[in-house]
Order: C-alpha cells, then structure tokens, then sequence
C-alpha cells in the first residue's frame, strides 16, 4: 500500500496543505471513537481526564524507540549509523504499549541538516511504501504531512525505517495526537521533557 504525502515546511502546514486540519479533525474524532469502542465504561475526558475517563494528547515521544532502540524522552536522537535503518518503532519491543492509542497524519524533521533521504513505514502488517523525501532538504524544518491518518493501535507494531545518509543529530517529531486510558498515566513526563 502507498500514502500520498505533501511535503512542506512544519510551520506552513496549514498554508501549504489546508486540507491538514480535516485530516486532523478526521483524526482526532477517529481516536476517540475507537477508545470509546474498545474502552466501554470509559468517557472522553480532553486534555484534563478524571477518573472513569481516557485523555487526549499530542503524542509522546515515550511511546517510541530510537535507532539505538533506547526510550526516547524528547523527539531529538543520535542517528549511529547509516544506510536502511529503523529509526523509530513501539516502545514494548516494537509494539506500542497498553493503554495507549495513537494516531499520526505525518513527521516533521526539526533540524537545518536532513539525513534522511526516504522514509516507510510498517503497522502491524500493513507495509506503506517507500517516499523519497529529498524534496525536504529544500526547507527549514520540513513536514511530511500524509493526506490521510493512520491509527497505531495498543499492542500493535509500529516501526518507521529511513535511508540514513550520514551520522548525527536528527529531531524527528511524529505529528497526530494520542488517547491514553488511564488518566494518570498522561503524568510520565518530567519538567523539561518535550510532549
């Protein structure tokens, strides 16, 4: 199967793409209704849960591994190695934890060097084609924005592999939103770290 993405700079997304806050909107009620589907007795709480109640947020980056397969804490890591690499992938060994749903609808690349050259992805068993993203190096923090979303169910595998050309720092955020059932879990970040 193949995504069609748009490719344009994160901070123009809404310009350059405005379709984008209909796939988010598309996203976000897609999130809550699958939670409230397969969490019965639970209701949406937002951004504040309370007891009873699953939450909404942007994603975490503790929900993912590295290229070193090391819990991120923020989006930013040290590419090792180059070549065909899985960059990000579930926390639980690959697989997205319990109690967590998330939905992506793209990846922004946070840094002025680029070391990526393509990028697919694999949920579960469906395999997204390869997108050659050397158009991004054109732009400031560029975002691949895909023209519809994808849902990373719990206990679901999730991997993100790249053409890494060479070594060093990379910032890639997912962009989307995230659901969590237990309303303290949303608390597993500390002061500093980026949500």
């Amino acid at each position: 199967m193949s995504m069609s993405v748009v490719i344009c700079e994160y901070e123009k997304v809404k310009e350059r793409f405005p379709q984008f806050s209909q796939v988010l909107s598309s996203l976000r009620a897609g999130l809550v209704a699958k939670a409230q589907q397969d969490w019965p007795g639970l209701t949406y709480g937002g951004m504040n849960p309370m007891s009873g109640q699953f939450g909404i947020s942007t994603i975490m980056p503790q929900l993912f591994r590295d290229i070193t397969s090391t819990t991120l804490v923020t989006w930013h890591q040290w590419l090792n190695a180059t070549g065909h690499r899985t960059i990000l992938s579930g926390n639980n060994v690959g697989i997205i934890p319990e109690d967590y749903k998330v939905g992506i609808c793209g990846l922004a690349l946070l840094d002025k060097a680029i070391r990526i050259s393509e990028i697919k992805m694999q949920i579960s068993d469906l395999k997204l084609g390869r997108i050659n993203i050397e158009e991004a190096f054109a732009y400031n923090k560029p975002a691949i924005v895909f023209e519809d979303w994808f849902l990373l169910d719990e206990e679901t595998g999730f991997d993100l592999y790249a053409y890494v050309l060479s070594q060093g720092p990379q910032t890639i955020k997912l962009i989307g939103a995230q659901v969590n059932r237990v309303p303290n879990k949303m608390q597993v970040t500390v002061p500093g770290q980026a949500l």
